[in-house]
């Protein structure tokens, strides 16, 4: 089964945000007949947050288009087929793991990337973020308003060569530190992605494939791309 045939069969599905009794079954039949390989199951995902990001129309609950997604990654998970293995990590900082491995996860994406953090200002990481820009990988950023003119932040930057920034312009904070890699990866922690956190600061990195958190923080960085849309 190709792309495009995996598409068509999940698009069909999303339609009325809705899994009926009938499309379950069908899906399950249809994933049970094919090998779920790593590369099958990562291919699927990716459609799946594709129609997700694409396809919602404007004013569309999120929590019915977030049923759907949960929906089909149970399918996917309770297919008697083999499941991707979960894989999880955790890194802690100082010293430059953490850098490091967030540069290593923005250059090995292929399709997109969405960024939702306070701050940038470690010039390693908005150097990765420009090359993938550059090797025509779709980047989004939601950062905090107070810290997107400090000295030393790459924000103006990075929106300068063309990414798709925006920004939270309210009293309070932005405060999150995540990013998703062709959703397949969810990377989040207390790790913020400057210097001084990877120079002085205890801070964590945890990394997962893990689908159900794939899909929260999918959902997260959608609410908030839409609400910071002026």
């Amino acid at each position: 089964m190709d792309r495009s045939q995996i598409r068509n069969m999940l698009q069909q599905t999303f339609e009325d945000f809705q899994m009926t009794r009938s499309e379950r079954s069908a899906l399950n039949q249809i994933f049970s007949h094919i090998s779920l390989t790593d590369h099958n199951l990562s291919l699927i995902r990716n459609e799946a947050f594709q129609i997700f990001r694409e396809n919602k129309p404007a004013g569309a609950s999120d929590i019915q288009a977030l049923s759907w997604l949960e929906d089909l990654m149970k399918i996917l998970a309770n297919a008697n087929t083999k499941e991707a293995t979960l894989s999880s990590e955790a890194l802690f900082s100082p010293h430059d793991d953490c850098s490091h491995r967030i540069c290593r996860l923005i250059s090995s994406a292929r399709k997109n990337i969405d960024i939702c953090v306070f701050t940038i200002t470690d010039d390693r990481v908005s150097d990765a973020i420009l090359d993938a820009h550059q090797r025509r990988v779709q980047i989004r950023i939601i950062t905090d308003n107070d810290k997107s003119f400090d000295r030393g932040s790459d924000i103006e930057r990075l929106k300068s060569a063309g990414i798709s920034v925006r920004i939270d312009q309210t009293e309070y904070h932005m405060h999150h530190k995540f990013a998703l890699f062709d959703s397949e990866f969810v990377l989040t922690g207390s790790y913020n992605w400057t210097r001084s956190a990877s120079y002085n600061n205890s801070e964590n990195l945890v990394i997962t494939n893990d689908p159900q958190l794939l899909i929260r923080f999918e959902s997260e960085f959608e609410k908030l791309w839409n609400e910071y849309l002026v």
